[in-house]
Formats: C-alpha cells, sequence, structure tokens
C-alpha cells in the first residue's frame, strides 16, 4: 500500500485522503498491505469514522472484501470497538441495499453474518473484548447496534466452538451487561460451547456477581436462569452440570445459592466421568471451598451420605487431596463425621488409612470414633500401613509428626493381621524411626538456641542504640533552643522561643523520640528474658518484641531528626535564607534514609516471616 494513503486513512487525514482519491481513484481496491488489509480495513481498524465515510463514497465495493484472514473491515471495527465505524459501516451497506439494480440486495445482513478464517462473526470479536475496562462502554454499544439490525440471527458457534453468548458469559462481570443485550435482543441466540458445555457452565465458573464492590448484583447466571431454566440440567462432554463447575469457583457460593434455589435436587447429580459419580459437594471438598461446602449441606443436609465410583465420601476425598481445612471443618462442624470416619471405600480403606499415608497433619486418628484396627481389602490396619511406609523406606509427614507420641507408638506396635511378618524387623525400623526423629527434634533445639542467641546479641544492640537516643533527647529538652529568659520580670526563667511554632514543633518532635527509645529499652528488656525460653510461643513473643522495638527505633530517629530541623529554624528564624538553606542540607539524608528504609523493612518482614515458619 502506498505510504501516503496508509498514514491519511490511520491518522485520520480526510483531506489528505480525498486528494489521493482525485490522483489514483482506479486504484484504491488493489493498494493493500502485506496482510491484504484496504484502506477502508486500516481506517475502521484505528477507528477513523470520517476516512470511513469517505472512502465509502467513492469506493463502497471495499465493503465486502476481506484480508489474509477474511476480515471484513466490519470486523475490524468491532473487535477494536468503534461504535461509530460499526454504525457508519451497516448504515452504507443499508443505503445500498436501497439502490435500485445496485446488486446489494441482503448486504447488511451478510456483513454482519460473515465469519473469517476461525469463524469468527463482528459480533464474536465485539463480545471478546468487552472486558477491557476502559472501553467496555464502547463494546457494549457495539454489541447493540450487531444485534439490533439482524436479532433473528441464531450467532452459531466459531471454529473452537464458541458462541457470542458462551464468550459473555465467560468474561465474568464485566460481560454481564453484553450478556443482558444479547438475550434481550436475539430471538434465539445458540448458547453452546466448547466440550459441549452451555453458557451457563461458563457463568456459574466465572460469575462473581455482588461479591466486590462495583460488581453487579444480578451476574450472568441470574440472567442466564430467568431466560432458560433447563440450562441448570444440561450436562457437558464428561457430565458435568453448571452446579459441578460453580463448586469448583472459590467466590462461587452465591452462585451455588442461586443454582439450588433454582433446582434443589442437583446436588444429588453425578458427574460420568472416568473418575465419576462425585457430586458437587466431593468437588468442592477436592478443591477446598468451604463456603460452597457449607452451601450445598445448608440446602441438602443429606447430601453427604453420597460416595465417587471409588466408594469414597467427602471425607475420603478430603484427605486423599490433602485439604486439611475441609477435615478441621467437617470434625468441627457435623456430628455425622463419625459415620464418615470408618466408612471404607472399594479398596476397603477408611479415612484413616489414607491420612497415615499423606501429608496432612490432621489428627483424625485421635477422634474418639476413629477404628484404628480396621482392615481394608489388602488384610491392613492404619497401623500396618506405617510398617509398610517404613519397609519403602518413605515416612510420611504423619508418622513423622506423631511417631514421638506415646498414643501412636502403642497404637503401631499393636499390629494387626500382618504382624507375624518379621516383627523384629518392624520394632527395630521404629526405633530407627523414632531414632530419626530425636535426631531431627535436637537438631531443631539447637536451631532455637542459635536463634536465642542472635536475639540476645540484637536486643542488646537495640538497647544501646534506645539509650544513646533517650539520652540526647533527654540533653536537648533541658538545652532549649533560644535559651531562658533572663530579664526581671513575669516572664523570667520562662522559654525565650516558647510562642515560636518552629519552637513547639521541636518540643513534640523531641518528646516523641524520647517515648519511642524509652519504650523500645522496655520491649529488649522484655525480649530478653524470652529469648532465654525455649517454649515456641514465649520464643514467638520475644520476636514480636524485637520487630517492636526496631520501628520505635526507626520512629525514634526519624523524629529526633525533625526536632533538630525544627530548633535549627526556630534560632535562625530573624534570617530566612539562612533557616532554609540550613533545613534544605539537613533534609537531604531523608531522600538516603527512607529509600534504605524501605527495602529494611522489606528484608525485615521477609525475615520475620522466614522465623514465622
Amino acid at each position: 500500500m502506498d505510504r501516503n494513503l496508509y498514514n491519511a486513512a490511520s491518522e485520520g487525514k480526510v483531506v489528505v485522503l480525498r486528494q489521493h482519491f482525485d490522483q489514483h481513484f482506479d486504484q484504491l481496491e488493489i493498494q493493500t498491505t502485506a496482510n491484504k488489509n484496504t484502506a477502508l480495513h486500516v481506517a475502521a481498524q484505528f477507528g477513523r469514522s470520517q476516512c470511513v465515510a469517505a472512502i465509502l463514497e467513492v469506493c463502497p465495493s471495499l465493503l465486502r472484501q476481506v484480508n489474509i484472514r477474511g476480515e471484513t473491515p466490519l470486523h475490524m471495527a468491532a473487535r477494536e470497538g468503534y461504535s461509530s465505524v460499526v454504525k457508519a459501516l451497516i448504515g452504507c451497506a443499508k443505503k445500498k441495499e436501497q439502490e435500485l439494480e445496485s446488486g446489494w440486495s441482503g448486504e447488511a445482513k451478510k456483513m454482519l453474518r460473515a465469519t473469517n478464517a476461525d469463524g469468527d462473526t463482528a459480533l464474536h470479536m465485539a463480545v471478546r473484548n468487552c472486558h477491557l475496562e476502559k472501553e467496555k462502554d464502547n463494546y457494549l454499544e457495539v454489541v447493540r447496534l450487531l444485534t439490533g439490525e439482524d436479532p433473528e440471527f441464531e450467532h452459531p458457534a466459531n471454529n473452537a466452538e464458541e458462541t457470542p453468548l458462551y464468550l459473555a458469559a465467560e468474561r465474568g462481570f464485566p460481560g454481564v451487561a453484553v450478556l443482558a443485550t444479547l438475550l434481550k435482543t436475539c430471538t434465539s441466540p445458540t448458547y453452546s460451547g466448547p466440550g459441549g458445555r452451555t453458557a451457563l457452565h461458563a457463568a456459574t465458573l466465572h460469575d462473581f456477581a455482588g461479591l466486590y464492590p462495583g460488581t453487579p448484583p444480578n451476574g450472568s447466571t441470574k440472567e442466564l436462569l430467568k431466560w432458560k431454566k433447563d440450562l441448570i440440567k444440561q450436562t457437558d462432554a464428561h457430565g458435568w452440570t453448571p452446579l459441578h463447575y460453580a463448586a469448583c469457583n472459590k467466590n462461587g457460593k452465591g452462585v451455588v445459592k442461586e443454582l439450588l434455589a433454582t433446582d434443589i435436587s442437583m446436588a444429588y447429580i453425578t458427574t460420568t466421568n472416568k473418575d465419576g459419580l462425585e457430586t458437587a459437594l466431593h468437588i468442592a471438598a477436592a478443591h477446598g471451598h468451604i463456603d460452597v461446602m457449607e452451601v450445598l449441606l445448608s440446602y441438602n443436609p443429606d447430601c453427604w451420605e453420597m460416595v465417587n465410583s471409588k466408594g469414597q465420601n467427602v471425607l475420603h476425598i478430603a484427605v486423599d487431596m490433602n485439604r486439611e481445612s475441609v477435615i478441621e471443618f467437617i470434625l468441627e462442624k457435623y456430628s455425622w463425621v463419625g459415620q464418615l470416619i470408618n466408612q471404607k471405600d472399594n479398596n476397603g480403606n477408611t479415612p484413616l488409612h489414607l491420612i497415615i499415608a499423606s501429608d496432612c497433619r490432621v489428627e483424625l486418628w485421635k477422634h474418639h470414633r476413629a477404628d484404628r484396627l480396621a482392615f481394608n481389602g489388602e488384610n491392613m490396619t492404619p497401623n500396618d500401613l506405617v510398617w509398610s511406609n517404613l519397609k519403602e523406606e518413605r515416612m510420611s509427614t504423619f508418622a513423622a509428626t506423631h511417631i514421638m507420641d506415646p498414643m501412636f507408638r502403642d497404637m503401631v506396635i499393636g499390629g494387626g493381621r500382618n504382624i507375624a511378618c518379621n516383627p523384629r524387623d518392624n520394632v527395630a525400623q521404629l526405633a530407627q524411626l523414632a531414632k530419626c526423629r530425636r535426631r531431627v527434634k535436637r537438631i531443631a533445639e539447637d536451631k532455637k538456641k542459635v536463634d536465642a542467641k542472635n536475639y540476645r546479641e540484637w536486643f542488646q544492640t537495640l538497647m544501646v542504640v534506645g539509650a544513646l537516643i533517650a539520652t540526647i533527647t533527654f540533653a536537648a529538652a533541658f538545652a532549649i533552643p533560644g535559651g531562658y529568659d533572663g530579664n526581671r520580670g513575669r516572664d523570667q526563667g520562662m522559654v525565650v522561643l516558647a510562642r515560636a511554632k518552629a519552637f513547639k514543633a521541636f518540643v513534640i518532635t523531641n518528646t516523641i523520640a524520647m517515648m519511642c527509645s524509652v519504650i523500645s529499652i522496655f520491649l529488649c528488656i522484655t525480649g530478653l528474658w524470652y529469648a532465654y525460653k525455649e517454649d515456641d510461643k514465649i520464643n514467638d513473643r520475644a520476636i514480636a518484641r524485637y520487630f517492636g522495638a526496631v520501628v520505635l527505633i526507626l520512629v525514634a530517629m526519624f523524629a529526633i531528626m525533625f526536632a533538630f530541623i525544627a530548633a535549627t529554624f526556630a534560632m535562625l528564624a530573624h534570617s530566612i535564607a539562612l533557616a532554609l538553606s540550613t533545613c534544605i542540607i539537613a533534609c537531604i539524608p531523608f531522600i538516603a534514609y527512607t529509600s534504605e528504609l524501605g527495602k529494611f523493612i522489606s528484608r525485615l518482614f521477609a525475615k520475620k516471616m522466614s522465623f514465622s515458619y
């Protein structure tokens, strides 16, 4: 394409564009870019509506011309969200339709229904980008224009099996207005999506309606259910209903309520994939979504009884997926957990069998209903699984954590039906495991001692710094800037600069520095006492006091610098130039101080997090 033509079309230079038409009118259709974009494509792509109108006046045939990807100018304008360009293109097509014997009959609908190489119509492109925050109103207007001109069109899926309605639902709350427009304007839009999913499947997975400030109270899920309630029962290629998808949504509490309010029986529907027969409760437990589980159990309090294709109940699944929060939630809140804890799956394993070999730290085996001698399909108790792990030289987190517990050791030594198999080896391996555990504990204790020693040294250093600041501020309180009034009279012995604002600032900042330094010294003294203790909780208190003392020392340093600046300004107030220059010089260290302070605090709290773990 001629560079002058391209620049004029992309930059909106209508005068230059018309001059080019006058000189090269016959070449307008053949002037294209490397991607076969015409001047009309370029103008539409950059939203130059005046250029679009000018081009269509002289060469309306460009309206039909496609680029290398099969895109019309309408595709490009819709993709970029230029409603004025879309309106101009549709207006030109309708105008040509009205001309007798023009050969443009039905051109507007042909243009609206035209697809590119990916099977996308202009509406696909507009809906796909409706989530862009700054341009969402423009895209909404484009959607209204495109659907309003052809409301009877079903808008079928593209090559990726995506329909405009599905794309709008998949965009979450930014696509709610677009989805509502599609449902309101189109008489019978197609609602399918990839993998046999429907628009409702997509909506339940991405709907955050009313969850955050600024999100609409009515989400895509509610809009789709009002439009077609039967969508709630449709399954995808894996037999998943919209409720199953909602259970995967960590923010899906409101969506699940909406679905169950429409059809409460959906909580009992199971999936049909290879790991099938899973209910929404099973899926929520596997993902660790406690809020969703609460809603499901409040609407369907008996759905906990259902098992999946492996015969596993909701507690099996939580243990298998290492969802400690879900296990604790079930143990603390529901009385029927006693019936789940000893229930066996298809392999005869109870949840206790599974937790023995897992990395889960929940003490399920201490539950009063737990059967520690339950046998699985391999004739093994949870005790025997511990021996099995030892023989395979893999210690589970469970065993490593509880091997020093006398109750657990008694439970293991009790053995199961396979106790006759090398009992001496078993006991020897248990002793070796206990020895390893003691070694790990000793290493941890040594580390605690080193940490405590480090803290004592740090506390002592902070105490010295705090004492120095306290000494300086104490001396400054009596070496008052400007001195005292020595003349006889009512004000004799009073501070000369008592009424000066700078002096008042000095007194306040000096007092702040004094108080912060004294409190930091107190924290260091109490922290030293805690640092000598070996209890973890007490050690945490020492850590908290150390970080508190550091923060107070930093505040005191800032305050003492401000006190110096205020005192200097108060004494030199009669010479403003000298006072200002002195204060500016004194403020220079603040730049380096603030920059280094930011790095220090980030490292400080990173270290605190490492100590926490």
